[in-house]
């Protein structure tokens, strides 16, 4: 009894690892690390921050195959929200307070983020480019800057998930502290 037991809950445990195993990859993990420059540059400077995620659709890498559907992948949770976690934490660390009725007002708007993948049989070539637009409104008037990042990869055989996901995260990290050493924005903020 107890070796048909063991027996049974092998195969089981056996069948769901390769279930696991076989599963195709749908999220891509998007984590971007800033540079960890801290200034006070933002001292005793208040915001209202709003973030507004304004692109087509949600995935962030797209593979496409000569007649075959498109493979998609989005992030593990909405690319808006990572963004908005990322740049309060590197602006707050600069100095900046952000107040839900501050008398600055800056909205960071995402027009693009995506990772396009052409597969062929033997080769890849991958185009990424990301376009954000930031926003502030205060006495002063509007102040309107526009972040673009392109980049492009090729290889050998199949695109590696793993290594457009290292990338995107690389390219994001590289334009949220543009946005956050901006010496415009720096400036407009008062």
């Amino acid at each position: 009894m107890k070796s048909s037991i063991i027996k049974l809950l092998l195969l089981s445990s056996t069948t769901l690892f390769l279930l696991a195993c076989s599963s195709p990859i749908t999220h891509v993990i998007v984590s971007p690390e800033l540079s960890s420059v801290k200034s006070n540059v933002y001292q005793d400077k208040q915001v209202q921050l709003r973030f507004t995620d304004l692109r087509s659709s949600n995935h962030i890498v797209q593979v496409l195959r000569l007649d075959e559907p498109a493979q998609l992948y989005s992030a593990q949770e909405p690319i808006v929200s990572i963004v908005e976690k990322s740049l309060t934490s590197a602006l707050k660390a600069n100095g900046l307070q952000v107040k839900p009725l501050a008398a600055n007002q800056v909205e960071v708007i995402i027009d693009n983020a995506l990772v396009n993948v052409q597969q062929e049989l033997l080769k890849y070539s991958a185009n990424n480019q990301m376009n954000f637009r930031v926003v502030i409104n205060n006495d002063s008037g509007t102040l309107t800057k526009s972040f673009k990042i392109t980049g492009k990869s090729n290889g050998p055989l199949k695109a590696d998930i793993a290594v457009l996901e290292r990338d995107f995260n690389q390219q994001l990290a590289k334009l949220l502290t543009q946005i956050v050493q901006n010496q415009e924005i720096q400036k407009f903020i008062k």
